[in-house]
């Protein structure tokens, strides 16, 4: 029974991998504690910016490795301000927003629409048809339940008569007279 892993001595987790300390732990109020890890972004992201700037005390540097420092520092930060300035003048312009953006947005208007309407069209055939089923139906129950039954007519007069007096109306008819040109 050594040899086989049964249900209870299964373990949980890669083996070899190390166990994340969190990065902070915050304390609340109420007694609660949220642990905040770090993410394998923020490791990779720590890495870069401690290649990218290196801490040197440029006070202990020699002439030539002094100048090399100030001059690296003022190019990078040089390159910097043109890019931010460079962004911020490209959307004022409208030079970083696309060209034909108005076409793109009414062609997924249009699609949009078009889908809409065949939706609708798809949908009242549905109810058109499903109207007409019922009918059908509604027909045929009918038409069974009913008798057959002779055919005959019959016809109804009535007449209302006004009590009290009762005027004649007449009408004048003109006879039309052609006017001379």
């Amino acid at each position: 029974m050594s040899n086989e892993r049964s249900f209870e001595n299964v373990e949980l987790g890669v083996i070899g991998k190390k166990k994340k300390v969190p990065r902070r732990v915050i304390h609340f109020v109420s007694g609660e504690t949220m642990e905040e890890y770090s993410t394998d972004e923020d490791e990779v992201d720590g890495l870069e910016k401690k290649d990218v700037l290196p801490t040197v005390d440029p006070t202990k540097l020699t002439w030539g490795p002094y100048l090399w420092f100030y001059m690296l520092r003022a190019a990078t930060s040089t390159l910097s301000v043109c890019d931010f300035l460079g962004e911020k003048i490209a959307s004022v312009l409208g030079i970083s927003t696309p060209k034909y953006q108005y076409a793109i947005d009414e062609y997924y208007r249009m699609k949009k629409e078009e889908e809409e309407e065949e939706e609708e069209n798809r949908m009242s055939e549905e109810a058109e048809r499903h109207y007409q089923q019922n009918k059908l139906q509604a027909d045929s129950i009918v038409q069974t339940d009913q008798p057959e039954t002779v055919v005959s007519s019959s016809f109804v007069n009535l007449n209302f008569e006004m009590e009290g007096e009762c005027e004649v109306f007449t009408e004048n008819k003109q006879n039309p007279v052609s006017v001379p040109p």
